[in-house]
């Protein structure tokens, strides 16, 4: 589901980077006194750790999903809108993935990162193909998703409601992430035939390494905030860390 998506005010993976990069080095300066330092929570399980866990502990632990287990606390929902809010350049287009990651039991980090691979967080986007187009948000195939009109491939809620469930199907079809990503791209029969091409494999690290940031930027400018920190976007919506902040996507090929 490659396509031709319009220039979106969009972090990329750098400038995710950059960002949580220029943060971390705001909090060595000397200015004022600091609180006292948060510790992400793998760090504090991972460091008293004994040498003979390392390898159970590599074989089972689990990064912890501070993205759901916040949004679902009515106490921290704001915080967590507000910061996808200024992610995507939509708090509405947060919502709609937030949503429907959380009601299909999908990471809403990983819907996120399939969110930005597909459209650059566009619900406008399409990519015509041969004998298909793909549309909106998650680049629903026209020839996949037949029933739906075209409004409802360009409205964030639907289209994203339609992908998790069909990124649930891919996942039960791939049993791991990895394999997910490649079906939802390439489609099952390709990969089930060991035919994944090499821009579904350029395409599966793009996603999986945006994730890996995106994830850490939200514990660091939400979790390690705490319930008290101000929303990352105004009250009527607008994501007041903008978008062109931290970067721009570039233009799908």
């Amino acid at each position: 589901m490659i396509q031709n998506a319009p220039t979106r005010t969009t972090p990329t993976l750098a400038a995710l980077t950059l960002a949580l990069a220029a943060m971390l080095s705001g909090s060595c300066s000397d200015a004022a006194p600091q609180p006292e330092a948060y510790v992400p929570t793998d760090f504090r399980t991972l460091s008293a750790l004994d040498a003979v866990d390392f390898e159970t502990a590599m074989d089972s632990h689990r990064r912890e999903d501070h993205i759901t287990a916040w949004y679902g606390d009515p106490a921290t929902r704001d915080l967590v809108l507000g910061f996808f809010g200024a992610v995507t350049g939509s708090v509405d287009i947060g919502k709609a993935i937030l949503d429907a990651a959380v009601d299909a039991g999908i990471p809403p980090g990983l819907a996120f990162a399939l969110a930005h691979a597909e459209s650059g967080y566009d619900p406008r986007a399409v990519h015509r193909n041969s004998a298909s187009i793909d549309r909106g948000l998650f680049q629903l195939n026209s020839a996949t998703f037949a029933k739906l009109t075209e409004a409802e491939f360009f409205d964030p809620a639907v289209n994203a409601r339609h992908a998790m469930a069909h990124l649930e199907f891919c996942l039960q079809q791939g049993g791991n992430e990895v394999s997910a990503l490649a079906i939802y791209n390439a489609g099952l029969t390709r990969v089930l035939k060991g035919g994944t091409p090499r821009r579904t494999l350029n395409y599966i690290n793009d996603a999986i390494s945006y994730r890996v940031i995106l994830e850490t930027l939200f514990e660091a400018q939400v979790v390690a905030r705490g319930p008290g920190s101000a929303p990352l976007a105004a009250s009527d919506g607008s994501p007041e860390l903008a978008a062109a902040d931290l970067g721009s996507a570039p233009a799908k090929d």
